[in-house]
C-alpha cells in the first residue's frame, strides 16, 4: 500500500504536462476526442481534425496526455497512437520516419513511395529513416503520403497527435492538413490532432490549407470558477483531506482560475499537510503557504515580463494592463483594445496601422497576456460580442508594478 503521505506530497504536478490528480473541465475538448475515437474503433476517419490552441499553462498538453491515457485503456490495441513535437522532425521525410516506427512492412512501403523523390531514404536508430538531401514539390509529397496512412489504416486506425505545433513548418503543415482531408473523404481511419499556443493560428493560415478553420477548433483558456475549485478540492479529497468551500474558493481567487497556479497552490498545501500531519486545509493553512505560492507564481511573472522586455512590448503591456484595472478586469471589446494599442504605438513614436496593431495584439495573444473570447452582448443576449480579457490577471499587476516612478 501507498504510503498516504507519499502520495499527498506528489499529488499535485505544475508546469511539467504531465496529467494533473484530476483534469477539471475541458468537457467539450473531452467529448470531441471521444466522439472521434468511436468512429475509429468503428473503422471509421474522425469526421474532423481537432485543434487545440491556448496560452501556456492552460493544460494542453496534460489534456492531451489525458485523452491519450484514456484511450489506450478503453481501445487497446485496437488503434495507434502518436504523440510527436515538431522538434523531433525537421522534414517530412523524419516524419515518415516517425510514423512508421519499427513496422518493417511500412518502412518498405514508404521507401517504395519516396525512393523515386529522394537521393538518400536509410535507416536511422532514432526515427527509422534519415533526412532527405533534397527537397521535392508539396503534391509530391502529399501523395506519397496519403498512401502511407491508408497503408497505416488498414492495419490500425491511426490518430497523430502533433503538440506544439505553434513551431510547425507551414509547409509541412499544408502537406499533414491536405492529406487528412483526402485520406478521410475516402474513409480512412484517420484522426489527426494539433496542439499549440495562439500562434498556431498564424502558422496554419501560413501552410494555404483555406479549410484548416472548418477543424472542430477549440480555445484553451482558463478554467472556470467552479472548475478551477474542482482541480483543488477533488484530488485532495481523494487523500481524505477536508478542504471547506471558503477555502477553496480563497484559493481559486489567488490563482485566478489559471490551471498552472492551482497546481502550485495545490503543491504547496500537500506540502504543508504533509509537514503538520493535518487533514484539514484552513485559512491558516493558506497562510502558513502563501510565501511559498506566491514566490512559485512570481518565478512566471518574471519570465513573461522579460519575454515582453524582449519584444519591445512592456510600455504597451502597461497600457493594455491600466485599461483593464480601470475595467476592474473584466473583458474588453476587441475594437477598444485595439484602438488603445494603436493610440500606445503612437505614443512611442511607433508605426501605428492596422497590420502593426495586428502584429503586436498576436504576440501579447502568443505569451498569454491577453485571451480573446466572446460574451454575450448586454443589448442582444443571443449575439457574440468578442472581446479581450486577462490572460493572467495578477501578471498585468506585476507589469503594471514595474513602471518606472
Amino acid at each position: 500500500m501507498i504510503n498516504p503521505d507519499i502520495k499527498l506530497k506528489n499529488l499535485f504536478h505544475a508546469g511539467d504536462g504531465r496529467i494533473p490528480p484530476y483534469l477539471a473541465g475541458r468537457e467539450p475538448e473531452r467529448k470531441n476526442f471521444q466522439d472521434c475515437v468511436d468512429l475509429l474503433i468503428q473503422k471509421y476517419p474522425a469526421d474532423q481534425n481537432m485543434i487545440i490552441y491556448g496560452p501556456r499553462g492552460n493544460g494542453k498538453t496534460a489534456l492531451l496526455r489525458y485523452l491519450q491515457e484514456a484511450v489506450q485503456k478503453e481501445a487497446g490495441d485496437k488503434l495507434e497512437i502518436l504523440w510527436v513535437t515538431p522538434s523531433q522532425f525537421k522534414d517530412l521525410a523524419q516524419l515518415v520516419g516517425l510514423i512508421v516506427g519499427n513496422d518493417q512492412n511500412l518502412i518498405k512501403k514508404a521507401l517504395k513511395l519516396f525512393e523515386r523523390m529522394f537521393d538518400d531514404f536509410t535507416a536511422s536508430a532514432n526515427i527509422g529513416m534519415a533526412s532527405v538531401k533534397a527537397s521535392l514539390k508539396n503534391s509530391k509529397e502529399m501523395l506519397a503520403l496519403e498512401d502511407l496512412l491508408r497503408e497505416k489504416g488498414k492495419r490500425k486506425p491511426f490518430i497523430l497527435i502533433i503538440d506544439e505545433a505553434h513551431s510547425l513548418q507551414p509547409d509541412i503543415g499544408q502537406i499533414l492538413l491536405n492529406a487528412s482531408q483526402n485520406v478521410r473523404a475516402e474513409r480512412c481511419p484517420f484522426f489527426l490532432v494539433l496542439a499549440g499556443t495562439p500562434n498556431l493560428q498564424t502558422v496554419l493560415n501560413q501552410s494555404s490549407a483555406t479549410f484548416w478553420d472548418k477543424s472542430s477548433i477549440f480555445p484553451l483558456g482558463r478554467l472556470s470558477e467552479k472548475d478551477a475549485r474542482k482541480a483543488l478540492t477533488t484530488p485532495l479529497e481523494s487523500c481524505q483531506v477536508a478542504c471547506s468551500e471558503e477555502v477553496s474558493m480563497e484559493v481559486t481567487g489567488r490563482s485566478q482560475c489559471y490551471p498552472y497556479f492551482i497546481q502550485i497552490w495545490g503543491s504547496c498545501i500537500a506540502d504543508q499537510l504533509v509537514r503538520t500531519g493535518d487533514r484539514e486545509v484552513t485559512l491558516e493553512t493558506l497562510t502558513e503557504v502563501e510565501d511559498m505560492a506566491i514566490a512559485k507564481c512570481s518565478s512566471i511573472y518574471i519570465h513573461r515580463f522579460d519575454e515582453l522586455n524582449m519584444m519591445g512590448l512592456v510600455p504597451l503591456a502597461i497600457d493594455i494592463g491600466g485599461a483593464f484595472a480601470e475595467n476592474g478586469n473584466q473583458p474588453l471589446p476587441i475594437q477598444e483594445l485595439e484602438d488603445l494599442v494603436r493610440l500606445s504605438l503612437k505614443k512611442l513614436g511607433e508605426p501605428a496601422n492596422h497590420e502593426t496593431v495586428q502584429e503586436n495584439m498576436q504576440k501579447l495573444l502568443h505569451i498569454g497576456y491577453v485571451w480573446k473570447i466572446s460574451v454575450l452582448s448586454e443589448i442582444e443576449k443571443r449575439d457574440p460580442l468578442l472581446c479581450y480579457e486577462p490572460g493572467i490577471p495578477s501578471l498585468m499587476k506585476f507589469v503594471r508594478g514595474q513602471r518606472r516612478p
